[in-house]
C-alpha cells in the first residue's frame, strides 16, 4: 500500500510538472500586420498567398481591399496590387518569416533588384510585440512611414497604435503621397500641409527615405549651410548637380527639387534651358526652383517638360539689391507687388511658390488667392506648406537663431558628446575592446 501510494504521488507531481510545463508552452498570441504586393499576375497571387497564409495555421483577422499602386523607381513595369492582412499567430517573428519566405517560394518568386516586378512580395510591417530587429528581419518595416500603401493600410488596421519608432500615433502618418508634381495641387485642393526639408548629401538622404516627408529640396542654401559662405550666391550649377546626384540616388522613390543657382536663367531663356536640362538630365531631379518672376524662362522650362517651383519674398539671390535678410512685403505696395507677382508666377505654369519671411497676413492673403499651393518658411502657418533646411532643423549650428526656426533636435551636443566620448575611449585605451579587435 505505501508502494503504491508513493508511486501515486511520483505520478501526480510527475502529472503536475508537465501541465506546468505544457502551460508555458503554450506560445502568446501575436498580432502581425502582413502587407501583400504582386504586378505579375496579381489577382491570383494574392489570393493564392492568402489561402496559403491560413493553411498555416495562421488566424486572418481582417483582409484590407486591394490597393492599386505605382511602381517605386522602375517604371517600366506593370502597376502593383496591395494588401495587408492583419493575423493573429502563435508564431515568433523569426518563425512567421519562415513561413512567409516559404509561401514567396512556393508561388514562385524570384531574386530580383529591389523595387522590380514580384510575383509576391509579403513584408512583415508590424506586430503587437512592439519592435523585432536581427540580421534578417526588422519590425516595424523601415519603409512604413515612406510608403503611401502602407501608411494607408495601418492606418486602417491599427489607427490607435504608437510608431515605436517615432512615438506618434500611426494614423497620423496617413496622407496623401507626393510622386508628381501635379500631387502639390491635389494636396492644396483637399487642404493637406505639403512637408518638405533640404538635404545635401547621400547619408541624410537614406534616413530621409524612410520618413513620410513629402519633397526634398537641394536647394542652393547648401552655399551657407554646407559650404560655409556667407551667401547662396557663390553656388555653382556643379555644386548643385554634385550634390543633388548623390541625393536623388538615395531617394529614388521621393519627389526631389534642385535649385538653379545664381546666374543659370537670368541671362535669358538659352541660359535656363541649358541650365534646367543639364541639371535634370544629369540627376535624375523631378523639378527645379528658381528665384522671381523670370516668367519666360519659366514658361520655356515647362515647355521642355520640366516641372517648375516659383519663390518670392527674400530671394537669397538677390540679397544685395533686398539690403540683408530682412522681412519683405511689409509696405501696402509691396504687398499688392507680391499677389501681383504671384498671380504672374502661377500663370506661367509653376506648380508651387516659396514664400520666404514675410508677415503670416500677407502669405495668408497670397496663399487664399493662388490655386498652386505655397510653401512658407518664416511666412506663418497659413501657407499650404513648410520648407525648413535640415541642418537649422537638426541643431547642428546653435548660432543660426532666425524667428521662424524651431529645431527638432540638438546634434550640435550630440556630435560633441560622441566625440569626445571616442577620445576619452582612445586615450584610456578602453576602444577598440577584445569583441572590436580582429584575431588570429
Amino acid at each position: 500500500m505505501k508502494l503504491l501510494m508513493a508511486t501515486s504521488t511520483v505520478l501526480l507531481n510527475n502529472l503536475w510538472g508537465c501541465r506546468g510545463s505544457l502551460s508555458l508552452a503554450v506560445a502568446e498570441k501575436l498580432q502581425y500586420i502582413l502587407v501583400l504586393g504582386s504586378n505579375i499576375e496579381p489577382e491570383q497571387n494574392l489570393r493564392f498567398a492568402t489561402k496559403k497564409l491560413k493553411s498555416n495555421k495562421i488566424n486572418v483577422i481582417t483582409e484590407t481591399a486591394v490597393l492599386l499602386t505605382a511602381p517605386e523607381s522602375y517604371f517600366k513595369q506593370a502597376t502593383f496590387l496591395n494588401q495587408a492582412l492583419l493575423i493573429e499567430s502563435n508564431l515568433k517573428p523569426l518563425e512567421l518569416l519562415k513561413v512567409t519566405q516559404g509561401v514567396e517560394q512556393m508561388i514562385g518568386r524570384k531574386k530580383r533588384n529591389r523595387n522590380e516586378a514580384r510575383e509576391i512580395d509579403i513584408d512583415i510591417v508590424w506586430y503587437s510585440g512592439g519592435s523585432f530587429e536581427s540580421s534578417k528581419l526588422q519590425i516595424p518595416h523601415r519603409f512604413n512611414r515612406a510608403r503611401y500603401w502602407v501608411r494607408q493600410f495601418i492606418a486602417e488596421l491599427k489607427h490607435d497604435q504608437i510608431d515605436t519608432v517615432t512615438r506618434i500615433k500611426l494614423e497620423k502618418f496617413n496622407h496623401m503621397a507626393v510622386k508628381t508634381a501635379f500631387d502639390f495641387i491635389k494636396k492644396k485642393k483637399v487642404e493637406e500641409k505639403i512637408t518638405m526639408v533640404t538635404c545635401y548629401d547621400h547619408a541624410t538622404a537614406k534616413i530621409l527615405a524612410e520618413t513620410s516627408v513629402d519633397a526634398i529640396l537641394v536647394g542652393d542654401s547648401l552655399g551657407s549651410a554646407f559650404q560655409g559662405n556667407s551667401s547662396t550666391m557663390s553656388v555653382q550649377l556643379d555644386d548643385i548637380i554634385y550634390h543633388t546626384k548623390w541625393v536623388k540616388g538615395a531617394l529614388p522613390d521621393k519627389f526631389v527639387i534642385a535649385d538653379l543657382p545664381f546666374k543659370t536663367y537670368q541671362l535669358g531663356k538659352a541660359q535656363a534651358l541649358e541650365a534646367a536640362g543639364v541639371l535634370v538630365q544629369k540627376t535624375g531631379c523631378d523639378a527645379v526652383k528658381l528665384e522671381g518672376t523670370y516668367l519666360e524662362e519659366i514658361e520655356a522650362i515647362i515647355k521642355m517638360g520640366i516641372p517648375v517651383m516659383g519663390h518670392l519674398g527674400l530671394t537669397p539671390q538677390s540679397m544685395l539689391a533686398l539690403g540683408g535678410h530682412r522681412v519683405q512685403s511689409k509696405s501696402e505696395e509691396s504687398r499688392k507687388k507680391l499677389l501681383e507677382d504671384a498671380l504672374s508666377l502661377q500663370a506661367s505654369g509653376v506648380f508651387s511658390i516659396v514664400l520666404e519671411v514675410i508677415p503670416r497676413q500677407v502669405a495668408a492673403e497670397v496663399s487664399k488667392k493662388l490655386k498652386v499651393p505655397t510653401i512658407g518658411i518664416g511666412a506663418g502657418n497659413d501657407v499650404d506648406g513648410q520648407v525648413l533646411v535640415i541642418n537649422d532643423l537638426l541643431g547642428l549650428d546653435p548660432n543660426f537663431t532666425p524667428k521662424f526656426l524651431r529645431r527638432y533636435a540638438d546634434l550640435h551636443q550630440v556630435i560633441n558628446e560622441a566625440v569626445e566620448n571616442y577620445c576619452l575611449d582612445v586615450r584610456e585605451k578602453s576602444y577598440p575592446n577584445e569583441k572590436e579587435s580582429y584575431n588570429l
